[in-house]
This record gives structure tokens, sequence and C-alpha cells, in this order.
């Protein structure tokens, strides 16, 4: 299976500060493009879910926060109770 993304992408570990109007508690973004991003979380999502979540990068004064729909989730290998969560970022128009 060849690789299905149509952006690239930048692999970069964030703590998610909230999901949802909640706490990260341990949610993380993986990797992440213009328009889009992989999660990790104990939360467990559906296919068509909206999600928004918000992240800070070290040095940085605010909050970045990004809303989206879930494309995929998938079970983390080994990390029982963890998810995989894909993310398609919402466009102007959306």
């Amino acid at each position: 299976m060849g690789e299905r993304r149509r952006h690239p992408r930048t692999v970069e570990l964030l703590e998610i500060k909230e999901l949802n109007r909640q706490p990260g508690d341990g949610s993380f973004i993986l990797d992440h493009s213009p328009f889009g991003a992989k999660l990790e979380s104990p939360l467990a999502f559906e296919a068509g879910d909206v999600v928004g979540f918000s992240y800070q990068r070290p040095g940085e004064e605010q909050a970045t926060r990004c809303y989206g729909r879930v494309v995929w989730v998938l079970p983390v290998p080994f990390k029982p109770g963890r998810f995989f969560v894909g993310v398609e970022y919402f466009r102007p128009g959306d």
C-alpha cells in the first residue's frame, strides 16, 4: 500500500492542550500539514466526528486552534485504549 496523502506532512510531536473543549489529557499531534493532522489520543472517535483542538509550540505566546472532521480511526498497536485519529481541517466554505 503506497502513500495516500495528498499533501506532505511535517512530523512534529505536539501536546494537545484542549480537545473538544476538554483538557487534552495525553493527546498529541504526531504529524500535520496545512490540510490535516494525525493525532494520538485515549479518546475514541468515529469517522465523521467534528473535532476542535489547540496546541502551543514552545516559545509561542498563544495557542493555535484547529477544527476539522475525523476521516479515519485506528487502534494504536501495543497501546490498548489509545487511537490514531486522522483529521482533515475545515476550509472556508465547509
